[in-house]
């Protein structure tokens, strides 16, 4: 008995182009008469360049936290934490300064 077989290259895994939105935490405020904290950073590719995603390959997702505001007189507020998607990262908002 003979099988004859067809022996294939495989071909690139797809690719996928996506637009993205990744903003980031902003900043908690300063207490008393304190300053407020910074808004967090805001990345798109929205009127830009889109990113390309292969398929079968993971990717880093990351939701930055707000930064908390400050509970004692004269203290600062804490920054936010980064956002992540992929290759693109958003830059945390720092926290406010604190009052006398």
């Amino acid at each position: 008995m003979n099988i004859l077989g067809i022996l294939t290259q495989p071909s690139a895994p797809p690719t996928l182009t996506v637009d993205y939105l990744v903003i980031a935490g902003g900043g908690g405020s300063g207490n008393s008469a304190g300053g407020g904290g910074g808004a967090g950073g805001y990345l798109t590719s929205i009127g830009g360049t889109a990113l390309t995603l292969s398929a079968n390959t993971n990717y880093t997702v990351t939701v930055g936290a707000g930064g908390a505001g400050a509970i004692a007189g004269g203290n600062d507020g804490q920054s936010g934490t980064n956002s992540v998607f992929a290759t693109i990262t958003s830059t945390a908002g720092g926290g406010g300064g604190g009052g006398n």
